[in-house]
């Protein structure tokens, strides 16, 4: 039997939500074929499964408040996990590791890890309380787990600076999947080949979708803009959002869109272009670059990082540039279709190297068995609470 594994902060499985339940959704079922047990805790109303392709889903009963359903549930998830059998928990995100204290008070032979997606305090979207508690959570994440994870370099440089912790890289992966013609989506978005700019995201303000708008609002070009994503307790941001798109019928708002329908939209998309404020590793850039699609991406740290494996894959523009992104936008409809080819060729070989899951997979199992080897001993004198454990 190998090791089992108790994983928080994942809303729930099969991922259809976040970069988050997508990283655990790959990981995971990597290691269930190499021999690990893996209990996912997850949200009552997010996933009827209570088994997931051998991921054993634990579904977690409570009262959904607004803004702390997270919160709520990390904590229920956490205490269960504490007083199970699991050998390791892992705790994903920074706002579920606001406990990552009570395993390692109330169960000290447990291995907890801890991988970050993301600042998520950072995100516009939450208010004072919930910032805050946030916070609290990225604070912990830094003291309590033995391992510490971080899917970008980005995030790895942020602890060290502010924490004088080192995290592990380990990148996000994909999967890659076969390219596909345009026929469902064709005529569902009036779209042709390598007619339109796409992005794919939740419509959140640190995304910065307006713009992307905006951007392409000044330009004169039969190019349309394709927003795959919808609401994620943003009903406002995303009706100011439509609004900005009145009477522009370039611009196409098509609600999340999974499977073969997403996968026609990547393989056809003129070029992938996000002027994000904040992310981690997004996976919806790999796919879109595994796809061949030349990018157009704000100069954020994690898209610097994955452009500087070849930066002849695409387009960096100022963030919060208005101009910029509109340039960037207008100087890639000035290209041949020869360059734009070499371009989409250099974005999937970066993907084949650097972000497939195997690599993720591969990485994690050799932590895992590191801090659970017969070494542990020495480990657990060395890694006092608030030292670096890494």
């Amino acid at each position: 039997m190998g090791l089992k594994i108790a994983v928080i902060g994942a809303r729930g499985l099969p991922a259809s939500y976040s970069g988050v339940e997508t990283h655990c959704e790959g990981l995971y079922l990597g290691l269930i074929e190499k021999g690990y047990e893996v209990i996912l805790y997850s949200r009552e109303n997010y996933s009827a499964y209570k088994n997931y392709k051998g991921i054993k889903i634990k579904s977690i009963r409570m009262i959904s408040i607004k803004g702390f359903d997270t919160f709520i549930c990390s904590l229920i998830s956490t205490i269960q996990a504490t007083f199970s059998d699991a050998d390791i928990i892992h705790f994903h995100a920074q706002g579920p590791a606001i406990f990552s204290w009570i395993p390692r008070l109330l169960a000290p032979k447990k291995i907890i890890g801890f991988t970050c997606h993301g600042i998520d305090w950072q995100r516009d979207k939450w208010g004072f309380l919930a910032k805050l508690t946030i916070k609290l959570g990225e604070v912990a994440s830094a003291r309590f787990p033995h391992f510490k994870i971080a899917v970008s370099q980005y995030l790895v440089d942020y602890y060290d600076k502010k924490y004088n912790v080192k995290l592990k890289r380990i990148f996000n992966g994909i999967e890659i999947q076969p390219s596909l013609p345009l026929t469902t989506t064709k005529a569902k978005y009036n779209l042709n080949e390598n007619e339109y700019f796409l992005f794919v995201a939740r419509l959140v303000p640190e995304k910065a979708v307006e713009t992307l708008i905006k951007a392409i609002k000044t330009l004169k070009t039969d190019k349309k803009l394709v927003l795959v994503g919808d609401s994620s307790n943003t009903d406002d941001y995303v009706a100011y959002l439509k609004s900005l798109a009145e009477n522009d019928e370039r611009i196409i708002f098509t609600s999340y869109v999974y499977g073969d329908e997403l996968n026609e939209l990547y393989s056809n998309a003129y070029a992938y272009i996000s002027a994000s404020k904040l992310e981690g590793l997004p996976i919806t850039l790999l796919e879109a670059m595994s796809f061949a699609r030349p990018v157009i991406l704000s100069d954020i740290g994690p898209h610097v990082e994955t452009l500087e494996c070849d930066n002849s894959a695409g387009k960096l523009f100022e963030v919060n540039d208005l101009s910029g992104c509109a340039k960037a936008m207008e100087s890639m409809l000035k290209l041949s279709d020869i360059e734009l080819e070499k371009m989409g060729l250099a974005a999937k070989n970066i993907v084949l190297k650097h972000f497939q899951w195997q690599n993720v997979i591969e990485q994690t199992d050799k932590l895992y068995r590191e801090y659970f080897s017969g070494s542990m001993d020495a480990i657990i004198i060395q890694d006092k609470v608030g030292e670096k454990s890494n």
